[in-house]
């Protein structure tokens, strides 16, 4: 799969291709790459830790020890797919992107991409949703 490189969010684009990015996942990613697609993604550190199920006193905790545990990391692996996905829909457009992952929308009856990309079910019906408009299947 071709994924774009956001432009403010180039730090997510090693999660998406390197080589060893599953034994990063395990080992649990530092804690930078949760700030790096949150910039890409447009929205503040403490929004991206609700929707991978991070609660503030754990983010506290992390931030402190510097890696997300490997679940976190895991989860957070999928948003930035999901953004880099939007990036690439929108031409690399950074504001249409962000625009498009923050607002709700009638196909997710009412919710953002990013708040329903909380769980993996969401998440895929977000690709599944991107895959649909980028071929002009919109109903």
């Amino acid at each position: 799969m071709k994924y774009s490189k956001p432009g403010s969010g180039a730090a997510i684009y090693p999660l998406l291709v390197r080589e060893g990015a599953v034994a990063a996942v395990r080992g649990g990613l530092p804690f930078s790459a949760l700030d790096g697609v949150a910039g890409a993604a447009g929205v503040g550190r403490l929004a991206l830790a609700r929707v991978i199920g991070l609660p503030s006193t754990t983010l506290a905790r992390r931030r402190k020890a510097g890696s997300l545990s490997s679940e976190e990391s895991d989860r957070l692996v999928r948003v930035a797919r999901l953004v880099s996905m939007v990036y690439e829909m929108m031409g690399g457009n950074e504001v249409a992107a962000r625009r498009w992952l923050r607002d709700p929308h009638e196909l997710l009856e009412g919710e953002s991409p990013l708040e329903r990309a909380s769980t993996e079910a969401g998440g895929r019906e977000v690709e599944q949703i991107i895959g649909r408009l980028a071929h002009g299947v919109f109903g």
